[in-house]
């Protein structure tokens, strides 16, 4: 066991009350502790039993002469290394002594995390991680997920329902997390209808025509829309604690403005940059998920640019039906013809 009371700071991390602990713990009292937060830094293979993963137990562990599980022994029995051991021992040996950033669940904080914190800083004698990340719990329907409540939905299940990996990544990114989240269907067909918005608006990259104007002139007009700053926004955003909730609302904040632009106005490598941004830091694939159209699709879209001009509307309303059928949907605005993805419904 590590005796924690030889490590000052062990309750510093998750601010425990060792006291009550002590108070506790008299209920069930273990002889090889010196102290109800002590923790295992090796077991011993029970008597008569192999288990799968076992090693011969290191001669510094005990001493000859020590009691070990009640009896003596010279040779003790193979073992293991304790959970919080197992994850110091991996994170050293392929970090090195001080890892920059440690995650894990808030219910790691007042054991597992205490323990590996101590274990670790006992044997280097410095800092074993830099930061903490620990995130909250996610609710379903309000309800703390449980097996017994048969409230579990894995991945496939969400798939299942005709939801895509990326409909959920863009829901738990639209929380906090520190904070506790809850998923409702409901709410994943919300995330999924802003999530396709995103894709239509990343789409306008392949209808915005490249210009050869200079950055001083697209600065100095007042149409054109530059987009230059919303990469650094957004990572700002990210690397104050994390905060997602931010990065999202500056991207639908920036996207409606993107959205109420004529596209001739719209500065496209800016536009490009800060979809490529979006997508290395949160991962939404909203380029590779945007395709162009083919050529016909476009061809079909002059066409009938061309009818609308010459006001014959029902060769307008039939090549938009053959539009529908590739799934396109056109948008008329007051100077384009936009095209989106018809998305399909679960």
């Amino acid at each position: 066991y590590f005796d924690t009371s030889k490590f000052s700071t062990y309750a510093d991390f998750a601010h425990l009350n060792l006291d009550e602990q002590k108070a506790g713990a008299r209920i069930e009292f273990n002889p090889e502790k010196h102290n109800p937060s002590d923790f295992a830094l090796w077991k011993f293979s029970p008597e008569g039993e192999k288990r799968d993963m076992e090693w011969e137990t290191p001669g510094d562990v005990v001493e000859d002469g020590l009691p070990v599980m009640g009896r003596q022994t010279v040779n003790p029995p193979n073992g293991f290394p304790g959970w919080h051991l197992e994850c110091s021992a991996m994170a050293m040996s392929i970090l090195g002594k001080t890892i920059d950033i440690h995650t894990g669940g808030i219910d790691a904080i007042p054991v597992h995390h205490t323990n590996e914190i101590a274990q670790s800083e006992a044997a280097t004698g410095v800092r074993f991680s830099n930061y903490w990340l620990h995130n909250n719990f996610m609710m379903i329907n309000g309800t703390k997920i449980s097996k017994s409540l048969g409230n579990v939905f894995s991945l496939d299940d969400i798939e299942a329902n005709g939801f895509s990996l990326l409909d959920f990544r863009i829901l738990v990114l639209q929380g906090n997390y520190r904070n506790e989240s809850n998923f409702t269907f409901d709410s994943l067909e919300a995330a999924r209808n802003r999530l396709n918005n995103w894709r239509n608006i990343a789409a306008l990259r392949h209808q915005i025509h490249d210009t050869l104007r200079s950055d001083s002139d697209i600065s100095d007009n007042d149409k054109t829309i530059p987009l230059y700053a919303v990469p650094g926004a957004i990572i700002e955003a990210l690397s104050n604690d994390l905060g997602t909730p931010d990065a999202l609302k500056i991207i639908d904040e920036t996207f409606s403005k993107v959205a109420k632009t004529q596209l001739a106005n719209i500065d496209r490598a800016s536009f490009v940059q800060m979809l490529d941004t979006i997508d290395e830091v949160l991962g939404l694939q909203l380029v590779s998920s945007t395709p162009d159209i083919s050529d016909d699709a476009k061809r079909i879209i002059l066409e009938r640019k061309n009818a609308r001009s010459q006001k014959d509307w029902n060769k307008s309303d039939q090549l938009r039906g053959q539009l529908l059928a590739q799934n396109i949907i056109v948008r008329d605005t007051e100077h384009d013809s936009i095209w989106e993805y018809q998305t399909s419904k679960k």
